[in-house]
């Protein structure tokens, strides 16, 4: 039995052997640059809580008792991704964020990108582009300030 298994353990550490010989292809690193900005726009809250809900397609709603402005205007986030050409990438929205300002938050959730989850990296040069929303949670008589917060949202290879 011991002439049996000393062939296949010589033939196993062989095989591990050119495995690990194998030259490992080099990637590029996969690269995000933000455009724009997610922005809800002026809001006036009023004594009913509401949301501002802007869609990565742009442009903005409102529901309950929010009131929107026009003193500032709303848009989706918008980025440029480079890397691998011709290379599947998924996108990681993060589930909630908290914008503070005057002493006062509001969370933000449910973003969404367009895209919806990622797409391939095109062309010679590998980009492609996608744009993300959320919806703003504004409470009853919420403090009225300049809000701001941040977020991650993460691009990988597949």
């Amino acid at each position: 039995m011991r002439l049996r298994s000393r062939p296949l353990v010589a033939a196993a550490m062989a095989l591990v052997a050119i495995l690990l010989a194998r030259r490992a292809a080099a990637v590029i690193a996969i690269d995000v640059t933000a455009n724009a900005d997610l922005g809800f726009g002026q809001i006036v809250a009023t004594t009913i809580a509401g949301t501002v809900t802007v869609p990565p397609q742009g442009g903005r709603t409102s529901s309950g008792g929010v009131v929107l402005g026009n003193g500032f205007a709303a848009s989706a986030a918008a980025f440029a991704v480079h890397g691998q050409p011709n290379s599947a990438y998924s996108i990681t929205l993060p589930s909630s964020c908290v914008l503070s300002g005057g002493g006062s938050s509001m969370t933000a959730d449910s973003f969404l990108s367009n895209p919806p989850g990622g797409q391939n990296l095109v062309g010679a040069a590998g980009t492609a582009s996608f744009t993300a929303g959320a919806t703003l949670h504004v409470g009853a008589n919420q403090r009225s300030a300049a809000y701001s917060g941040t977020y991650a949202i993460t691009v990988s290879y597949d």
